[in-house]
Parts: structure tokens; C-alpha cells; sequence
């Protein structure tokens, strides 16, 4: 018989990944309706009805950062920033709350949540998940801030700037001091039910020197310790922001910016929106919803939550990042070829414009 805490938790997530189905539909057909780059005196783009405040419709603004964000942040964190400050008034009155101290403020409640994640009730780790959620609103928070002070309607990366790299390296605290934390849990728990304990060390022989039986110890609980683990997971968070910032970088440029002067802006908007609109598009944004920097702390912190921390450790071992490199191997394939076709104006130029930089 399952318990009532176990029926309540699968109810819970099954009502969140109907929502998320719901919404990625939703955002689906609303990008068949929209230009990305509205033609010359075309005025569809804005003839979309938000039954809501079109600041807390998730999917009011279609954006390329949007529909590569994770689905918590996208359809949960995002619309609740909004919707906190539209009641508050923070990017309106409160002009003495910048985004970057709001910033500055999700590393302190990253560094208390990691502080409860190191301990051995799974109740504390509990709230310690609780805390790095309120952390990832808060980093939601200051983007949304931002944006209303500067006038950015949806959601977007203005790369390069001074908060996009404060927030760039808030983030990084934050995932830091989640690894530690963990790393930390696994080494004072080491016999935990849950399968923390070190993989076993193949017994030697007794006729094995003490020497031999010492460095094979060593090198084995080394690869299987949670040092080594942690700095894995580490890594794999490490490769998956750096090419998730990419792509949104190089899309954000192709899809939502003139890039050209050899085609007439309103052909140029027109493929844009072709691109946008596309299957395989939407399949790789998808993909990276599904897998980006964001969405894998969230799996790393329901893991905690859940108690089965080994096994997402284990699984960035080579699982996650065999994934990675797939999604990023055809994210380049897709966006060269796409770069191509929309820039290209006759086959004669074709070849020239694979040597762009960008590509």
C-alpha cells in the first residue's frame, strides 16, 4: 500500500507536468500566430487578446529566451515576479532596489539554503530546496525589474551588459554553493539509506601487498568519491550555461535583430518569422527548455528534495552529458543552416556567407 504522502507527492507533480504540457501547447500555437519581426506597417504582432496583464501572460511576448527558459521559470517563477511587482510597485517606486542588488540578494538566500542542505534531516534539506526556489524567484525578480525600468517587453538577454554579467555571476554563486553543500551531505553521510555510500572497493586477496592494497583503496575511492562526483555534476552545469547563454546569444541575433543589408527589411522579417514559426525550431527550443542550466538545477534540487541525490549524481556521469553534446551538436547544425537561409540572396552568395563570423 502506498502512503498518503507518496499519493499526494505523484498527484502534485502530475497536476505540474499537465500544466506544463498545457502551456507549451498554448505557447506552440501562439507562435503560429506571430511575427517575431513584424512585417513594415503589419500590424498582427499585436493583435494577439491576453484574456490577463500581458506582463504576467507567459505567453504574450514570444521570445527566443522565452522558449528556451525552463518550464518553472517560464509558466510559474516569471509570471510571479510579474505579478508581485505590478501589486508592489517595485520597478515603478521602489527606485532605490536596483536589479543587481536584487541580484546580490539571491546569493545570501542561496548561501542559507545551502547551509540546510547540508543537513542530515531530509526535512531541513527540505527547506534548504524551499530556499533555493525563492532564490531562483528573485533572480527572476531582478531580470523583470530591469526590463519594465528599461522598457524590454518580454523576455530577453542584453548580453554584454553590466547586469547581464552580475547576473551572470550571481547565478554561478549560487550553483557553486548548492555543489558544496551537497558535496559536503555526502561526505558526513556516506552509510545513507538512500544509496550515498561510496560504490564498494573490490576486495583484494590476501596475498596482495599492504602497498598495492593501499594506492588501489585510494584511486578507487577517489573516482567514486563525492568530491569527484560533485565536480562532475559541477562541470556538466558549467558546459550546459555556457552553450544554453550561446544559442539564446546567436538566435536572439539572427531571429530578433536587422542583421542585413542586402535583403529588404521586410523580406528579412519575413524569413525571420518563417524560422521562428518552424518544427525544428520549435524542437531545439524544446530541447534546451528541457535541458538548460535552469531546468538541471531543478532536477538537482528535486532529486534532494525526493532524497535520491546518487542517483541524479549519477546520472552526470555520462548520461547528462552525452545529451549535452547531442543538443548542442545539432543546435550548430540547425542555426549555421538557418543563418544561410536567411541572409542568403541568391545562390551565388551562398558560400560567402558560411564564412561569416558568427557562424
Amino acid at each position: 500500500m502506498y502512503s498518503s504522502a507518496f499519493i499526494s507527492k505523484t498527484c502534485l507533480a502530475f497536476l505540474f507536468l499537465l500544466y506544463f504540457v498545457g502551456m507549451d501547447l498554448l505557447l506552440y500555437f501562439r507562435v503560429q500566430d506571430y511575427d517575431v519581426r513584424p512585417s513594415v506597417n503589419d500590424t498582427r504582432a499585436s493583435s494577439y487578446r491576453s484574456p490577463i496583464l500581458c506582463d504576467l501572460n507567459p505567453i504574450c511576448t514570444v521570445t527566443v529566451k522565452a522558449m528556451t527558459l525552463d518550464h518553472p521559470n517560464h509558466y510559474v517563477l516569471s509570471p510571479l515576479a510579474s505579478l508581485v511587482d505590478y501589486l508592489l510597485g517595485i520597478s515603478r517606486s521602489w527606485m532605490w532596489l536596483t536589479p543587481n542588488a536584487i541580484s546580490v540578494s539571491h546569493v545570501a538566500v542561496a548561501l542559507i539554503g545551502a547551509r540546510y542542505i547540508t543537513r542530515s534531516s531530509l526535512f531541513y534539506r527540505r527547506i534548504g530546496v524551499i530556499l533555493f526556489q525563492v532564490r531562483a524567484w528573485l533572480d527572476d525578480l531582478d531580470g523583470h525589474v530591469a526590463r519594465m525600468r528599461l522598457n524590454v517587453k518580454g523576455e530577453r538577454s542584453d548580453v554584454g551588459s553590466i547586469g547581464y554579467l552580475v547576473d551572470g555571476v550571481c547565478d554561478g554563486l549560487g550553483c557553486i554553493a548548492l555543489a558544496v553543500a551537497v558535496f559536503f551531505f555526502l561526505r558526513r553521510n556516506s552509510n545513507h539509506r538512500a544509496g550515498y555510500e561510496l560504490l564498494p572497493i573490490r576486495t583484494l586477496s590476501s596475498s596482495s601487498s599492504s602497498l598495492s592494497s593501499h594506492n588501489s583503496v585510494s584511486s578507487t575511492s577517489f573516482w567514486k568519491s563525492p568530491l569527484y562526483n560533485m565536480l562532475m555534476v559541477g562541470l556538466h552545469f558549467s558546459l550546459t550555461s555556457i552553450a544554453w547563454n550561446r544559442y539564446i546569444s546567436v538566435y536572439q541575433d539572427l531571429l530578433e535583430t536587422d542583421i542585413s543589408s542586402t535583403i529588404s527589411r521586410e523580406d528579412l522579417y519575413d524569413r525571420q518569422t518563417v524560422v521562428f514559426r518552424s518544427s525544428s525550431f520549435w524542437a531545439i527550443a524544446l530541447a534546451w527548455k528541457i535541458f538548460n542550466f535552469h531546468a538541471m538545477m531543478d532536477y538537482f534540487l528535486l532529486a534532494i528534495f525526493l532524497d535520491r541525490i546518487w542517483e541524479y549524481v549519477r546520472l552526470a556521469w555520462w548520461q547528462l552529458p552525452t545529451v549535452l553534446f547531442l543538443l548542442i551538436l545539432i543546435s550548430e547544425l540547425h542555426y549555421t543552416y538557418t543563418y544561410v537561409e536567411i541572409l542568403s540572396v541568391n545562390e551565388s552568395l551562398r558560400s560567402s556567407l558560411y564564412a561569416f563570423p558568427n557562424v
